[in-house]
């Protein structure tokens, strides 16, 4: 690239200046060098901001929340999208286990998070249990995109009263009551980015959340419960899927799919009202004569209906005229729909027959490929977000409020999670896949249980009680992999001995 005269002379008088004009110059070049960022006419309504990760989520924080509860309530795709993700990123609950390595403590532990955790003792509002927090935690991650969970800590005369087997709560709440509103700095070099505090390195350190939901229309608090009261943050966990480097606040998963899902409701109420105009049949009559329904006169201005409707009859004048829109028939529509409906289940993370239920043309191979990436989306949320997120700062307080309350000594502080297992597309196929992994050693056999869903020291001890059943009353079962081969054919008596293989024809 040549240097212009003005470079030149710019240069010659200022050195420093003539160089930046000379990178610049350069940068732009580069950056003009990329299809993408070239200018042309049909780019005039695309806005592309360089706005920061919170600047740019907290600018439609409250709209997107708003709009995408609007549309879970009365679009049905975006109510069945939230609920496909719960029912495979949760299911039935992502079991813990504890893991310390020493037996009687992670027996104690189990026996009382299987009292705390498994019972509606773990809920604030004694509704539902540990597994029913989850689904509800992640209902409204994806429908609002975050949720907050305090964590209550109850008195010793609290957790007697209410039972508790440790004295501990929880409590979801939506992320309505986190202050959006409060930022800036603060005097002691902390700082707050919407409604979340933050010290001098970085570090949370508390939440500024509202005594009541704001757009509740009672109240229960006596004051002004618009004010934000400031809660450590060790006493809430903040759930929401980070997209940018430094973003503080959760986005709902509808977010790129909204203005889809609007328009494919606004279209196929457009064909409603189509077929309904099309379906009434109506009757004109022409002229100032009386009026057969009602026998007096029609008078000028009078009787007009400007709505149609089945069965209608309408009396016009003799200098009026009636003349229809004649719509051509089509059927893109179907494949108009589709196309969105393909969109916005790319963008939802979900397979088309998930978010439709339409399994036409639909085989074992193609909906297994389907569901290959979508089950990796389902583990990346549940390994790098929830879990971490939750389980283990759940499982950690669970085990800090059993040692004060003398349940178990002070130790070590590890818990196995187990997510719930994919269902099988083909049974016969996929066991089959699965056994051959495990014998040819590319998968562990507790790694094969943890991917149905099950807990592989909870299995081994279910299936070491079965097989003490089974040698105790005698029995030998088809089941029974000690004792019988795969085919059936090689048997052992009950004091162990094996039977040569019977043939048929003896």
């Amino acid at each position: 690239m040549g240097i212009n005269p003005l470079d030149k002379v710019i240069g010659f008088f200022d050195p420093v200046a003539g160089v930046r004009r000379a990178q610049a110059r350069q940068a732009l070049g580069v950056v003009r060098s990329y299809e993408a960022a070239r200018r042309r006419l049909t780019d005039d309504g695309w806005v592309s901001g360089s706005g920061g990760p919170n600047s740019e989520v907290g600018g439609g924080l409250v709209v997107m929340r708003n709009r995408a509860r609007q549309m879970v309530r009365d679009n049905p795709y975006a109510k069945r999208m939230v609920d496909i993700m719960a029912a495979n990123e949760i299911g039935a609950g992502i079991v813990s286990q504890a893991n310390t390595g020493d037996q009687k403590i992670d027996e104690a532990q189990q026996t009382a998070w299987a009292k705390w955790a498994e019972t509606t003792q773990c809920d604030a509002d004694g509704r539902t249990n540990i597994y029913g927090l989850q689904r509800l935690i992640d209902i409204a991650k994806h429908e609002t995109g975050e949720v907050l969970v305090r964590l209550r800590s109850r008195s010793r005369a609290d957790a007697a009263r209410l039972g508790l087997t440790v004295p501990l709560q929880l409590q979801v709440i939506e992320a309505d009551y986190l202050d959006h509103t409060k930022n800036g700095p603060l005097g002691d070099g902390n700082y707050i980015v919407q409604g979340i505090e933050f010290n001098k390195r970085g570090e949370r350190i508390a939440y500024w959340i509202f005594k009541e939901h704001p757009g509740e229309t009672y109240q229960h608090v006596v004051g002004n419960n618009l004010t934000s009261m400031r809660i450590d943050a060790g006493q809430i966990i903040h759930l929401y899927n980070m997209q940018r480097p430094g973003q503080v606040r959760g986005v709902t998963t509808l977010h790129s799919v909204m203005t889809a899902l609007r328009d494919l409701q606004d279209y196929h109420g457009a064909l409603l009202m189509k077929a309904k105009v099309e379906a009434c049949f109506s009757a004109f009559v022409r002229g100032s004569g009386g009026n057969p329904l009602t026998g007096k006169a029609n008078q000028k201005g009078t009787h007009r209906q400007e709505t149609l409707e089945p069965g209608s009859i309408f009396y016009i004048e003799d200098s009026e005229s009636v003349e229809f829109a004649n719509p051509s028939k089509s059927e893109a529509h179907v494949l108009l729909s589709q196309t969105y409906l393909r969109a916005i289940a790319v963008g939802c993370g979900v397979t088309y027959d998930q978010l439709t239920g339409d399994l036409t043309g639909a085989n074992y191979s193609s909906l297994r490929a389907g569901k290959i990436d979508f089950r990796r989306l389902v583990e990346q949320w549940q390994w790098l977000c929830f879990i971490p997120q939750f389980c283990e700062p759940v499982w950690r307080e669970f085990t800090k409020a059993g040692e004060l309350a003398g349940l178990w000594k002070a130790g070590a502080i590890a818990a196995e999670h187990t997510p719930p297992g994919h269902e099988m597309i083909d049974p016969t196929k996929d066991t089959t896949a699965l056994l051959q992994m495990v014998r040819s050693g590319f998968k562990s056999w507790p790694q094969a249980v943890r991917e149905q869903g099950y807990n592989p020291k909870t299995m081994a001890r279910d299936i070491a009680s079965a097989n003490k059943l089974f040698d105790d009353n005698g029995l030998v079962l088809d089941i029974d992999p000690r004792k019988v081969s795969r085919t059936g054919l090689t048997q052992a008596r009950p004091d162990g001995t094996v039977l040569p293989p019977t043939n048929i024809e003896d």
